[in-house]
């Protein structure tokens, strides 16, 4: 059996789960491709590269000059839903999708099984204990566990497998991404990640099963969850700020641009983008 199994991201805990993904895969034939933004740092580029059976590694502008439909996407959402922080999902999936760039549709095929995979997960068990006996082309599986809980469209992008048709379709999503301002259904909802894949997929005619796989988070620098939810939250707001500035706006000490997090508080934003030189509008 011979698989493809690609990464994305920033490695972050990758030295702690390299050791586990290849337990995961013992045994099997697997090459690994990657993708990362080029500002990553030198040091974690060089364990990227400390990938086994490595075939490719891409690098990509997190300012995508390449697809400004992304970026005035990303503005025309901001217009349309003041709710929802997550507007960066059109170029972070681009980035994904570059990890399989440089291969041929018929270099695809000649593997049994494409594997999307994180830098900073563990994953219970062995690959093959997840695939049942009849698999078709347009089956892709994927996982539930890690939120996206409150609709049963959604699903968690963090890991997915199929045979090479369906997941040629899971990693042309970022081709979509703009289109789904047309879906009836994404427009009623949050633009939740994890619903507009799900949406998605099931679109392009996917049969999208639930293989019960059970990821773990590993946290880099001894963070814990809390820590991470403040990092990746202020992170939205850093991203607003530097690319689409005028939607950086507080109105009575509350941003404008909803911020969804249970546990981190708007004033906890503004201070710490303040200690920055990041001053935020006021209306």
């Amino acid at each position: 059996m011979k698989i493809a199994v690609v990464y994305s991201g920033e490695p972050r805990s990758y030295a702690e789960v390299k050791y586990r993904h290849a337990e995961f895969f013992h045994g099997l034939d697997i090459e690994t491709y990657h993708s990362t933004w080029t500002k990553t740092s030198e040091e974690d580029v060089k364990l990227i590269y400390s990938a086994p059976n490595l075939k490719g590694v891409s690098q990509v502008d997190y300012k995508v000059p390449d697809r400004p439909d992304l970026v005035r996407f990303e503005k025309l959402l901001l217009n349309m839903k003041q709710n929802h922080p997550i507007f960066m999902l059109g170029r972070i999936q681009y980035m994904t999708s570059a990890a399989l760039k440089s291969l041929s549709w018929y270099r695809l095929l000649e593997y049994d099984y494409i594997v999307r995979m994180r830098y900073d997960f563990e994953y219970d068990g062995h690959f093959t204990d997840l695939i049942p006996d009849k698999v078709q082309d347009n089956d892709v599986f994927i996982t539930r566990k890690m939120g996206g809980k409150s609709s049963p469209i959604n699903i968690w992008d963090g890991f997915a497998f199929g045979k090479p048709y369906a997941m040629s379709f899971y990693f042309d999503f970022h081709k979509w991404i703009p289109f789904c301002l047309f879906n009836k259904d994404i427009q009623g909802w949050k633009f939740q990640p994890e619903y507009v894949y799900g949406t998605y997929l099931r679109s392009v005619g996917l049969n999208v099963r639930d293989c019960q796989v059970q990821p773990h988070h590993v946290y880099w620098l001894g963070m814990n969850v809390d820590d991470h939810r403040r990092t990746r939250t202020v992170q939205y707001y850093r991203d607003l700020y530097n690319f689409h500035p005028e939607w950086y706006v507080a109105q009575n000490n509350k941003l404008i641009i909803e911020n969804d997090s249970p546990t981190v508080t708007d004033n906890y934003i503004i201070d710490e983008l303040s200690k920055e030189g990041i001053k935020i509008a006021t209306i």
